[in-house]
């Protein structure tokens, strides 16, 4: 189950963290610098290659995130709809 869940916040924090990034006008390595990580470490975040560690996550959701409450609300939301279709 938890490998499920990694998988579901993998992709679902990759397409918030992308649409922001967008809306925000940034580069990936102006995003890098507000999570404080590496280029290519964010790269792989923006690419879906890696999942997000929790100081990331804590980062983007007080720095970046506009709303907070509407990113967990989706990924409650993603986590349910995955594990649904898991069953």
């Amino acid at each position: 189950m938890r490998k499920t869940y990694h998988n579901i916040l993998k992709a679902y924090f990759s397409r918030a963290l992308v649409q922001r990034r967008m809306y925000l006008q940034m580069t990936q390595a102006e995003m890098a610098e507000q999570l404080l990580m590496d280029d290519r470490s964010y790269i792989d975040l923006d690419h879906g290659k890696s999942c997000c560690s929790a100081l990331t996550l804590a980062l983007y959701l007080v720095f970046v995130c506009d709303d907070a409450h509407s990113f967990t609300e989706g990924l409650r939301y993603a986590f349910d709809a995955g594990t649904d279709s898991a069953a």
